[in-house]
C-alpha cells in the first residue's frame, strides 16, 4: 500500500469550485473581449456614419444658403426686369416719362430687334436653361446741361426694366447740329444696349 496515494474525493471537493471558477473567469474574460471587440468596431461604423451625416448636413446647409442667396438675387433681378421677357412697351413708355421728367428738349431713339448672346464665361449650372438677350438701343437727344445726359441714364437704369448698357455717347453744340432745336443748348447721340435674361420657367419672346 502506497503511502501517497491521491485521495481523488478530497482533491475533487476541494478543487471543483475552484476549477469551475476559474473555467468560468476565463469564459466570462473571453466573452468580454470579443464583446468588446464586435461593440468597438460597430461603435466606430456608427461613428463613421456620424460624421458622414454631419457632413451631409453641413453641405445641405451650404447648398441651401447659397440657394436662399441666388434667390434673393434672382427676385431682384426679376424685379428690375433684368430676368423675364424684354417689353419694348415699358422701354418706349419708360424713355418717354423719362425725357418728360428730366425736361430734355428734344428725344429720338431707335431699337433694334432682340438678338442672342453669347455669353463670355461658360456656366456648367445653367446651360440651356439660360439664354441672355440684347437689344441695341440709338438716342438721339436734345440737353440744356451735360449733367442732364447723366442724370436721364440714371433715371433710365433706375426705371427700365432689364439692364442697360451704354456704350457711347457724342455730344455736341445744337449750332453745330442739322437738327438743332430752339430749347437745347447741346445734343448728344448715344448708343446702349439693353440686356435681360430668358430662363426656362420664362416665355422668351419679346413684344
Amino acid at each position: 500500500m502506497s503511502l501517497f496515494k491521491p485521495d481523488w474525493a478530497f482533491i475533487r471537493r476541494h478543487t471543483l469550485l475552484p476549477s469551475l471558477s476559474a473555467i468560468g473567469a476565463v469564459t466570462t474574460l473571453v466573452l468580454a473581449l470579443w464583446a468588446h471587440d464586435f461593440h468597438h468596431v460597430r461603435f466606430l461604423e456608427l461613428h463613421a456614419n456620424q460624421n458622414a451625416v454631419h457632413s451631409d448636413y453641413d453641405a445641405l446647409l451650404s447648398q441651401r444658403r447659397l440657394i436662399d442667396r441666388y434667390h434673393r438675387r434672382y427676385q431682384k433681378f426679376h424685379e428690375l426686369g433684368f430676368i423675364g421677357r424684354e417689353s419694348r412697351l415699358d422701354w418706349v413708355e419708360t424713355l418717354r416719362t423719362t425725357a418728360a421728367e428730366g425736361q430734355l428738349p428734344r428725344l429720338s431713339y431707335s431699337i433694334e430687334p432682340q438678338l442672342g448672346v453669347t455669353a463670355p464665361v461658360a456656366s456648367g449650372q445653367g446651360g440651356d436653361d439660360i439664354q441672355i438677350r440684347v437689344s441695341r438701343l440709338q438716342l438721339d437727344m436734345g440737353l440744356i446741361h451735360e449733367l442732364d445726359l447723366l442724370r436721364f441714364f440714371d433715371a433710365l437704369q433706375s426705371k427700365a426694366p432689364g439692364l442697360i448698357k451704354v456704350n457711347q455717347c457724342d455730344i455736341v453744340f445744337e449750332g453745330e447740329n442739322s437738327n438743332a432745336s430752339a430749347d437745347a443748348n447741346l445734343s448728344a447721340v448715344c448708343t446702349a444696349e439693353i440686356f435681360s435674361v430668358i430662363t426656362s420657367d420664362v416665355a422668351g419672346e419679346a413684344i
